[in-house]
């Protein structure tokens, strides 16, 4: 961030306007213009800044957050960067022509060394759209970039540049390598003078050696070892050639100038071997093996062949140096005559293909690319059709060097309909117009429709045909039942369930990450099973549950069971049980747009320790699906396994007394925790294998993981009371003022330090210093003072201990409604909720609260280790093991002093 100082010596050297320099300091002084949302198809998200000091939205993970970390956080041309910064109003003309004012919020505003920029990003695919649908608007210049000539012409006008730039520019490979290397690049891991001696001597007397030779033949070293000189610049990657995590793949030089001149030399013996290999491969589809494998010649471009075989595209200039020889192995071309030959047989298909054919295999060819390219298709076709589709293309393809031949349906018959196109467009404007739409019509009601409009039609001449049967309107109706029906008659939310799975088949970062605690999920859901209290034995209804999944290793990482609904007291519990099993939070978190994790007290917290946070698409849950499918198989595996579980009420009439899931409940939470949490969720499920992972279990994956891509011990965070103390919530303020008397008010309560000189001190008198208050104790409080955190009570300690802020809540509406029925003062005062709280039987909601209060304690007492409780033996079954051994890693909570000393967040940082 500039100074005063630095920011006038940059106007001065970039010679800015006045007008310029006012529009700078406005941009820094607020908050961004709007907050950005997900929605159909997008993640968005925050990302925490070292370089700015503070979060930055993205509304894309797949455009404007790789833009964030190649071109503008690790950019050291880039001094400071502010997103949805400044509104320009352009006056454009829309669709239909008509002249209109628009409002636009660029994306990011830039300061650089040398000149200050808006910039907006967009996928390439919509730019393409917006310049068909805004021909004047969005379009290509001679420089063969992307051009808004309005936006341009308006940021001209303030003496600023503007650049409209797509996701064509984003390079995958060294994106997804920055993210690999980003815990080294901003943490600072110390490599051992002898290892890195080591590590660079093998690296300058073995050009090229690879990552994983590297670490075999340096046994003292690991891969956070080589990581970290990665990062450093002391051995030198292409960052753009190969990912970090194929390490066989990962050529390690001494210096840039050394892989140059290797590079050289590469590209000269690879240009020899192609020039070779293009003479016998001319054509496309030709077969060809390499290596003992069959490939078929994908295509060619310039130097560059691509052979297609079971495992995908491979290109032959980015084969690594040891398979570069085994090119001289191809045997040749088992064609058996030239494509030419074939230009006669291709012309009669086509000739003998209907119109209709033809155009079933245009849409077939259409949705079969969008597969290839993993994009979403409108269309719902099973996945085993896509398969058969895909064979017959690429059997076509190598046959007659034309895939579209094999789409063509060749089935014999009378393909001529009964009914003209313009009788058909009838029939599908009655469709449209009747049925798909939010009413829902029934399909025979819609037909009595079309008997009357046909008739209407029938005799002022339009058509001649008769009314169609009843079977063949629903066969039309039928046949337009896809996602865009759906979509009209039920929503969304419904028609969701008719897209295809999204193929991530481009070089992107994979949907669950590269390694562990690299993307993880977190969600809630209610637990099909009733729960007593432990005191009373009375029912308590069913729990809720928040899990932390691992996307690379499947591995629960934490777990929390309450009786609350979702809220940022589940969300600061479950971070806090990921440190304290594992020593460390996520680099990203995957989470729904629920409000509790858009807390202010969540927000901080993942801000604070270098977090990214996305929020799914919402009524989208297959961009969490893994967390998704999750709760449904602790269902079938465990909870549907347990007395008191819930199946039978999906069938409601069948309940009776004796078999209602409430007279048979007789799991108490803290039993149901400890047998849910450290018996299935860290035990059973962690180590049995899991079909997605190769036959591994997930703690096997999770492990594994680490190992090869490094522990990153340098991220440990260290639990203690320090860190505690961050996961608690402050006031909306975020400061109290310490008074001479009373200390600091918090919701209606004084508090006062335990060391009650704190308080007394001349330099705190009167000042604001940041506080924290205990959701689940009203009477414990925390206050940053002396640059330290100083427990305090409230003024009447024994009065007020043990209410949780739940309690507190109810406790206040029930004093309100109180106030409001006899017409006296609303405000609720502390006196007044005691009061409500200490009577608390007479309220039936608010006792309820109470004992599962309670029984959350006991929960609480298990996470921290404070309750004296021995796991007992599970009994086997054949769904649930008897093994118990919850593995961890060692964690050595001594590496990290970070957390000694915790500087507190300002008012206008709890807020960003």
């Amino acid at each position: 961030m500039l100074s005063d100082s630095q920011l006038e010596d940059l106007y001065k050297r970039l010679d800015l306007s006045e007008l310029c320099r006012q529009i700078i300091h406005e941009i820094r002084s607020k908050e961004p213009l709007r907050r950005v949302s997900s929605s159909f198809g997008n993640v968005s998200g925050s990302y925490p800044s070292q370089k700015m000091g503070w979060t930055i939205q993205f509304e894309s993970r797949t455009v404007e957050l790789p833009a964030i970390e190649l071109f503008y956080e690790y950019d050291s041309d880039v001094i400071e960067y502010w997103d949805q910064a400044y509104k320009f109003t352009l006056k454009v003309k829309s669709s239909s022509g008509k002249n209109c004012t628009i409002a636009h919020v660029p994306d990011f505003f830039i300061i650089k060394e040398n000149s200050v920029i808006f910039e907006e990003w967009k996928p390439e695919t919509k730019l393409e759209e917006l310049a068909v649908k805004y021909p004047d608007r969005y379009m290509i210049g001679e420089d063969s970039q992307w051009h808004n000539f309005y936006a341009e012409e308006f940021a001209k006008k303030l003496g600023i540049d503007y650049r409209l730039r797509s996701n064509r520019e984003i390079d995958w490979v060294k994106y997804r390598n920055l993210k690999y290397l980003r815990g080294y690049i901003d943490k600072k891991y110390i490599v051992s003078e002898s290892i890195a001696l080591e590590l660079i001597a093998t690296v300058t007397l073995n050009p090229g050696i690879t990552f994983a030779q590297l670490r075999s033949q340096v046994n003292s070293a690991n891969s956070d070892d080589i990581n970290a000189l990665i990062a450093e610049g002391k051995i030198y990657v292409d960052l753009s050639t190969v990912t970090l995590t194929e390490q066989e793949k990962v050529h390690t030089f001494r210096d840039q100038s050394t892989y140059s001149a290797y590079s050289i030399a590469f590209n000269l013996a690879t240009t020899n071997v192609i020039n070779s290999v293009t003479n016998i491969c001319e054509k496309p589809g030709s077969t060809v093996i390499w290596d003992g494998k069959v490939f078929t010649v994908a295509t060619k471009a310039d130097k560059n062949i691509y052979l297609r075989g079971e495992e995908g595209l491979v290109s032959l200039t980015n084969l690594e140096f040891e398979t570069l020889v085994h090119l001289e192995e191809i045997k040749g071309i088992s064609q058996e005559k030239p494509q030419s030959d074939y230009q006669e047989e291709i012309t009669k298909i086509f000739l003998q293909a209907s119109p209709n054919a033809l155009e079933l295999a245009n849409r077939r060819y259409s949705i079969l690319q969008a597969y290839f390219k993993g994009e979403l298709s409108e269309e719902s076709i099973p996945i085993r059709t896509l398969r058969f589709w895909k064979s017959k293309y690429k059997q076509s393809e190598s046959t007659y060097g034309c895939g579209l031949i094999g789409l063509i349906d060749k089935r014999k018959g009378n393909s001529t309909s009964r009914y003209s196109d313009e009788a058909w467009k009838i029939i599908d404007k009655v469709i449209e117009d009747n049925y798909e739409n939010f009413k829902q019509k029934n399909a025979l009601a819609v037909y009595n429709i079309l008997k009357t409009v046909w008739l209407e039609k029938q005799v002022s001449g339009q058509i001649i045909e008769d009314i169609p049967s009843q079977k063949t309107f629903y066969l039309r109706l039928k046949k337009h039942g896809d996602y865009k029906q759906i979509k009209k008659r039920q929503g969304t939310r419904a028609a969701y369930k008719k897209l295809p799975p999204r193929w991530m088949l481009e070089m992107t970062t994979p949907r669950h990450g590269d390694r562990p605690f690299e993307i993880v999920h977190i969600d809630h859901t209610q637990l099909d099973i009733e729960i007593i209290c432990p005191r009373t034995g009375k029912n308590l209804g069913r729990p809720w549950v928040t899990a932390m999944m691992d996307g690379y290793s499947r591995r629960i990482l934490a777990v929390y069971v309450t009786f609350d609904p979702p809220s940022y007291r589940s969300c600061m519990m479950i971070l806090r049980i990921c440190v304290q099993r594992f020593g460390r939070l996520p680099e990203t978190i995957i989470v729904d747009n629920g409000k509790e994790f858009k807390s202010i007290y969540f927000d901080t917290l993942l801000a604070r320790f270098e977090t990214t946070k996305m929020h799914r698409p919402p009524d989208m849950p297959r961009f969490s699906s893994i967390i998704e499918r999750w709760f449904s198989t602790n269902n079938t595996q465990f909870i549907n396994n347990l007395r008191g579980n819930t199946q039978i009420m999906k069938y409601v009439r069948l309940v009776k007394k004796e078999n209602n899931p409430k007279n048979l409940a007789v799991w108490t939470l803290d039993e149901f925790y400890d047998y849910f949490a450290n018996g299935y969720c860290y035990g059973f499920y962690d180590q049995k294998e899991h079909p997605a992972l190769e036959g591994l279990s997930p703690e096997q994956a999770f492990i594994s993981g680490l190992l090869n891509s490094g522990s990153r011990p340098h991220q440990r965070i260290q639990y203690d009371e320090q860190f505690r103390i961050l996961t608690l919530p402050s006031t909306s303020k975020g400061t109290a003022k310490v008074q001479p008397v009373t200390g600091v008010r918090i919701n209606y309560l004084d508090y006062w330090s335990i060391e009650t000189s704190k308080f007394r001190q001349a330099s705190v008198e009167g000042k604001e210093v940041p506080v924290r208050y205990d959701p689940f104790d009203w009477a414990i409080a925390y206050a940053y003072v002396g640059g330290i955190w100083v427990g305090c009570v409230a003024s009447n300690y024994v009065k007020h201990q043990g209410y949780s802020e739940r309690q507190v809540m109810i406790a206040s509406e029930i004093l309100r409604q109180k106030r409001k029925l006899y017409s006296a003062s609303t405000r609720n005062d502390a006196s007044g909720i005691v009061e409500i709280l200490q009577s608390a039987e007479k309220y039936e909601e608010l006792a309820l609260q109470c004992q599962r209060d309670l029984a959350a304690t006991d929960v609480r007492n298990i996470i921290e280790n404070k309750a004296d409780i021995q796991l007992q033996t599970f009994t086997a079954t054949d769904t649930f093991s008897n093994e118990d051994t919850d593995s961890k890693l060692e964690i050595d909570n001594n590496d990290n002093d970070d957390l000694d000393t915790i500087e507190p967040y300002s008012s206008e940082e709890l807020w960003l």
